[in-house]
């Protein structure tokens, strides 16, 4: 029995994806022996929020829906049936950096299901793109100095052409084939995991990593944040910690949180 706080329960149903034990036992296969819980609801209002209620040291949540799914700074995630929505609790050895969301979307555009394909790119700090158009987001977010929820949502099937006013795309229609979901599933759990250890071993060659990636170099791009004036610049990769590096009018600035967009 999973204890979890009054509040969610309503939103949780007792239903479990039929997937789950196959995707338990492929987990199993593949050497995850360390997740101490796995479940795979129908639907639920955020596999992040839902996931922290665990007293558990390492779990894993997934969702075919999210009815209040979120992104950065708090903006809604579209969320509707058919894409995949997915939760990682872990516990880091080192203490929680940017460094984390790029370990996780360089890990993400690299799996095996994906790495035939150079246009997937990574919008620093924390969008998948492909040809300006976004496939995927991820939103960390820490519990305590090292133990971390690392959320991420991939379109799978056909999108809006615009979602939160962003150009937006999904994975079966870059590939030109249907992804099998319960492969993606696990295909992303393994690329979660794996990013965490590169990130615990201080991210080494990041910068280096992350230009072979990056959706923004040498673009021009606006910069907002609330608690600073919006800037303007062009995008010339990033720091070794993770930091984006933007040329301006008035010199150099190094750029450590705010969202960022083209100027195409």
């Amino acid at each position: 029995m999973v204890d979890r706080a009054p509040d969610l329960l309503s939103s949780i149903p007792p239903e479990q994806d039929l997937r789950l034990n196959d995707l338990q036992a492929t987990l199993k296969d593949r050497g995850l022996t360390m997740l101490d819980h796995v479940e795979w609801l129908n639907s639920t209002h955020s596999t992040n929020d839902v996931i922290k209620q665990l007293d558990k040291n390492c779990a894993l949540m997934l969702s075919n829906q999210q009815t209040a799914g979120r992104g950065q700074s708090g903006r809604t995630w579209y969320s509707p049936e058919g894409n995949l929505y997915l939760s990682l609790l872990w516990t880091l050895q080192q203490p929680l950096s940017g460094r984390l969301a790029l370990e996780v979307a360089l890990s993400l555009v690299n799996m095996p299901l994906l790495s035939h394909y150079p246009q997937l790119k990574v919008k620093w700090p924390n969008d998948l793109y492909f040809n300006h158009a976004k496939w995927g987001g991820i939103l960390i977010e820490p519990l305590s100095d090292n133990r971390v929820v690392i959320g991420v949502g991939l379109n799978l099937n056909a999108m809006p052409d615009m979602v939160e006013n962003q150009l937006a795309t999904d994975l079966n229609s870059i590939t030109g084939k249907s992804i099998n979901i319960l492969e993606l599933a696990t295909q992303t759990t393994v690329a979660l995991i794996d990013a965490c250890h590169i990130f615990d071993q201080s991210s080494l060659n990041l910068a280096q990593r992350f230009a072979q990636s990056d959706a923004l170099f040498e673009q021009a791009v606006t910069v907002s944040n609330p608690a600073q004036p919006t800037i303007d610049g062009i995008a010339m990769g990033i720091q070794a910690d993770g930091a984006l590096v933007l040329n301006t009018e008035t010199g150099q600035k190094i750029i450590y949180s705010g969202q960022v967009r083209p100027r195409l």
